[in-house]
């Protein structure tokens, strides 16, 4: 079978469970995300694997994954930039921006110290052959640190809280803390690799000041005056929708080629 008549039977098996644990779920006050979370366990090498692996192995055939991965992408992006549209801050970005950091900040210490404490045991038995103890416990470190910042996305907006107190901070902390995760595995990058690696961890710091200072201090405002003038009542037209897709995915483009994941760069055009 061709990958694209695969791809729909994926996608009809995909919806299909996420929707009925997601359904199931609901029942007992969870969120949606969560039973889809569960679809795709049900769905992988650990469940449906186990019990029929020659029906599995076919309908997730590893050479047809890549236009799901694909898809899947575009739907988190776009995801993202919707969160960052809806995100309210009054008073400014930059009255936020210190609790928002300090909160960031020290949820992501934690995890990163216990990252760090487990390493000594870990690193004989699980680091690959030629790397060292700190560029190890560095990884161990940032993996434990970085947060599931889509899926904290979802379950606020499912509960309506994107527009809260607790759920601005909540998104705006977490999306700080994600990049600090992101930068340090820029730097273990640059610690295994050779001087190239230095200058990739150099372009993602600078890299994300750059956009994100040509986000709010050049971006912002002149999407401000075009949408105030041409999409006032908040319903832009075709070719001002298309617009605005071709900078989410241009920005998300971007923080993916800085070595960031792709939804910062969507979040980020949503946010201005």
């Amino acid at each position: 079978m061709s990958h694209f008549p695969l791809l729909l039977l994926q996608l009809v098996a995909i919806l299909g469970v996420s929707r009925i644990l997601a359904a199931l779920l609901g029942r007992i006050g969870q969120p949606p995300v969560i039973g889809e979370m569960i679809a795709g366990i049900m769905l992988g090498p650990i469940v449906f694997g186990a019990l029929a692996p020659t029906a599995q192995a076919f309908l997730f055939a590893p050479a047809s994954l890549s236009a799901l991965n694909g898809l899947s992408e575009i739907g988190l992006v776009l995801f993202m930039f919707i969160v960052g549209a809806e995100l309210r801050l009054p008073g400014g970005a930059r009255r936020h921006l210190s609790a928002s950091a300090m909160v960031g900040v020290l949820s992501v210490a934690l995890p990163f110290a216990f990252g760090l404490a487990i390493s000594p045991a870990l690193h004989g038995n699980f680091a690959p052959d030629g790397v060292a103890f700190w560029p190890f416990a560095l990884f161990m470190a940032a993996s434990m640190a970085i947060t599931a910042f889509p899926i904290l996305a979802r379950i606020l907006k499912e509960r309506r809280m994107t527009e809260s107190p607790i759920g601005r901070l909540s998104l705006t902390s977490a999306a700080l803390a994600d990049v600090l995760a992101w930068i340090v595995l820029a730097f273990v990058v640059a610690l295994i690799s050779s001087g190239a690696g230095w200058s990739g961890f150099a372009i993602t710091i600078l890299g994300s000041l750059a956009l994100a200072g040509f986000a709010f201090g050049v971006l912002r405002p002149w999407l401000g005056k075009l949408l105030a003038r041409h999409a006032a009542d908040g319903r832009p037209s075709t070719g001002w929708l298309a617009m605005i897709l071709i900078l989410v995915f241009a920005a998300a483009a971007a923080t993916s080629a800085l070595g960031l994941h792709a939804v910062f760069g969507a979040f980020l055009v949503g946010a201005i």
